[in-house]
């Protein structure tokens, strides 16, 4: 396979590795910033459909990362689902390609930032990293088990050059937990319920009785789902607390427990060939047509009726807070997970049972960060550390293959330093802010790699980053960034590339990089007093050694260059006292070269193919909303994807035939209503979701749900 040369091949990349940083925020607030917070002069923005407060740290927290988008729990759309992915939807550069809108946004491509995907995504609550699992467990991020109960926000940086997070070149989506505030203690509680017999139940209770603080909260979801087989039940509960000691510092802790049971999708076609009279049929006319899912891990990859997963996942952390006078702080964190999944394949047409445990999760970490003002500059430093590994797997009493316990097969230590600044000059009006990351990666095979002869990995480098801001005022300020776009394989990338007798070709004897580049990306906010807001942004990545993960030969490789550039838009504005509206657009465009690996997979008449698939080049979302005098309110809401290139595989594993086809682009309209009803401290919301029915695929070869409606009450007492 082709090399090219980079200028900073010499440093060496990054991987995984997560800073876990300042209180809640991405960045964090300083002891200034707290200060400020403590004497807060609120002012309403514009933002989609809402007038939003912000506050002084809101403002500084945009000035100091103005690439971030803060999404507040009034911004969630309404579906059938409550999670994470749904969440996203509505924002530009970010795209929501699920399998089945509720229970199945579990892959690397069911949320993607400006085309890359979860390998390439940081995801985070309060600072502390969520995705981790190990080669058993998938190095997917699982959407559907981060649940959005006790979230005060979500923040999302797309196209990260910030040497406190490092390049995960996608970005990192970071979820803010609710903090009680002194007073009566909060208690709320929301049930709903919607099409394909789906409810909802969540609880949230906190309270502050002095420097002592806790919250707990709680949710429940099920539903049948509307593919064949989709069933999903979902619980979780979490306790955060917290204390504030005499001397400026802050103890606080959290453990929270997750358990999904999901039925996976089974394939429901009268003939599975694409273009076959019968593709489009559904073989069980109770369910649409639609392809299957896969279960890897030797569960007999196709599942048939009957088949799930079930995975419990415990998180711990614990994080100390100290500060030093107005002007120096320092926080310390560490955190362990500890996750198992049971899956089980029915496989009647074989006549067997695949039924195996997988210790999914045996991860751990830990931080520290300490920063320091100078007069109108600031300064920070700080070390994170984190294993991600698994526990392997073994096979269950009535499998029926003999049994059989396996150790891990590759296990990632990332160890990282970070020295970043940011210099206030010209009068306060241009903040340039420089940064070096130093990181490494050692991925060790363990007895489950050792088998399969997998090689142990040490790589190690640095990542500078710069970025300068120009504000104008506190709503109109342009930013631009360069930093080195650099990547370390996961672990699983790290195993299927050395692994030569399971894929689908053996790429064992090849050379294995880390993707290296550049990342620039600038953008301009602008708000028109309080009734308009307008931002503005665009980027272009350059990576050499582009690592390729085709899950469905089990072959991760390296093409020699990869292009990604787009644009983003949004403007929201507020027509009257009562209505309001909002709109953005997203055009993204990929461009790939000395990929080696096309000619072996892909159907030669498709061999032109030279694009990163499933990236629409046009997407966009509108929504306008009226307000009536008692806080009721209706709003519309459409979105539009263009139709975009994907490689389909014909629903079938290990296939050297692999056809380049049109996905199609679809329009949808959505509804939305809200009611107050004081007398009970209550609210009611209900949502009609693809009012005209369009049909239309997130994922090549699962259809939408349709047309779906539900309904939802939230009591706060």
């Amino acid at each position: 396979m082709k090399t090219h040369f980079s200028p900073f091949r010499m440093f060496g990349v990054p991987v995984l590795c997560f800073a876990l940083l300042a209180p809640g925020s991405i960045l964090g607030a300083g002891p200034q910033e707290k200060a400020g917070a403590a004497e807060t002069q609120k002012e309403e923005k514009p933002y989609q459909l809402e007038n939003i407060v912000i506050d002084v740290v809101d403002t500084v927290r945009s000035r100091r990362n103005p690439n971030m988008t803060v999404i507040k729990p009034e911004f969630f759309p309404q579906s059938l689902g409550t999670s994470l992915d749904t969440a996203l939807e509505r924002q530009p550069g970010v795209d929501v390609q699920r399998i089945q809108e509720i229970g199945s946004a579990l892959d690397d491509d069911s949320i993607r930032i400006r085309g890359f995907g979860a390998r390439r995504i940081a995801v985070a609550r309060d600072g502390r990293l969520l995705n981790t699992s190990g080669v058993a467990g998938g190095y997917f991020i699982d959407w559907t088990m981060i649940p959005l109960s006790g979230i005060e926000r979500i923040e999302i940086v797309k196209g990260v050059s910030d040497a406190r997070t490092g390049n995960v070149l996608g970005g990192v989506i970071n979820l803010v937990s609710r903090k009680p505030a002194p007073g009566p203690a909060a208690v709320e509680a929301q049930a709903g319920a919607s099409s394909f017999d789906t409810w909802s139940l969540s609880l949230y209770h906190g309270s502050k009785p002095g420097r002592f603080d806790y919250s707990l909260s709680s949710n429940i979801e099920d539903s049948a789902g509307y593919l064949s087989n989709g069933t999903f039940s979902f619980k979780n509960a979490g306790l955060r607390m917290g204390y504030d000691l005499p001397f400026a510092g802050r103890l606080s802790a959290e453990a929270s427990w997750s358990r999904v049971k999901k039925g996976f999708i089974v394939a429901n076609r009268a003939e599975p060939d694409f273009g076959a009279p019968g593709y489009d049929l559904p073989a069980d006319p109770d369910f649409p047509a639609s392809d299957g899912e896969y279960m890897y891990g030797g569960m007999g990859a196709y599942p048939e009726p009957g088949s799930y997963w079930i995975k419990n996942k415990w998180l711990f952390s614990l994080a100390y807070e100290q500060g030093f006078g107005a002007s120096g702080y320092l926080r310390l964190a560490a955190w362990k997970n500890h996750g198992d999944r049971e899956a089980f394949n029915t496989r009647r047409s074989l006549d067997r049972v695949f039924h195996k445990k997988f210790f999914d999760d045996r991860s751990f970490g830990a931080s520290a960060e300490y920063s320091r003002v100078f007069g109108s500059h600031s300064l920070k430093a700080g070390i994170d550390f984190s294993r991600l590994k698994d526990d392997g797997d073994a096979n269950l009493a009535d499998d029926f293959r003999a049994p059989f316990r396996n150790g891990y097969y590759v296990q990632a230590g990332n160890l990282a330093a970070y020295l970043t600044a940011d210099f206030s000059l010209v009068g306060r009006k241009l903040v340039l802010t420089p940064g070096v990351r130093w990181m490494s990666y050692q991925g060790i095979a363990g007895p489950g790699g050792v088998v399969e002869g997998i090689p142990d990995i040490r790589l190690r480098g640095l990542a500078p980053a710069v970025k300068l801001t120009w504000i104008f005022s506190d709503e109109n300020f342009l930013y631009l960034s360069l930093a080195r776009a650099l990547r370390f394989p996961t672990a699983p990338e790290h195993y299927w590339h050395y692994d030569a007798d399971d894929a689908g070709v053996d790429t064992s004897g090849l050379p294995f990089r880390e993707e290296d580049g550049l990342l620039l990306q600038g953008g301009w906010t602008y708000a028109a007093s309080t009734r308009t807001r307008f931002e503005l942004s665009s980027y272009y990545y350059a990576i050499t050694d582009y690592i390729q993960f085709d899950l469905i030969n089990f072959v991760a490789y390296n093409i020699d260059t990869a292009g990604l550039f787009g644009l983003e838009a949004e403007v929201s504005h507020r027509l009257s006292r009562g209505v309001s509206f909002f709109a953005n657009y997203t055009f993204s465009r990929s461009r790939t070269s000395g990929d080696t690996f096309v000619s072996l997979f892909v159907n030669p008449g498709d061999l032109g193919f030279r694009e990163i698939p499933g990236i629409p080049a046009h997407k966009g979302n509108a929504g306008v909303k009226w307000q009536f005098p008692n806080n009721a309110r209706l709003a519309l809401f459409v979105q539009a994807v263009s139709g975009m290139k994907v490689v389909y595989n014909g629903n079938a594993l290990w296939t050297d035939d692999l056809r380049v086809v049109d996905q199609p682009g679809y329009v949808r309209l959505d509804f939305e209503a809200a009611w107050p009803l004081p007398r009970l401290k209550a609210r009611l919301t209900g949502f009609v979701r693809n009012i005209l029915n369009a049909r239309y695929q997130e994922r090549f070869g699962f259809p939408s749900a349709g047309r779906t409606a539900g309904i939802s009450a939230k009591f706060t007492l």
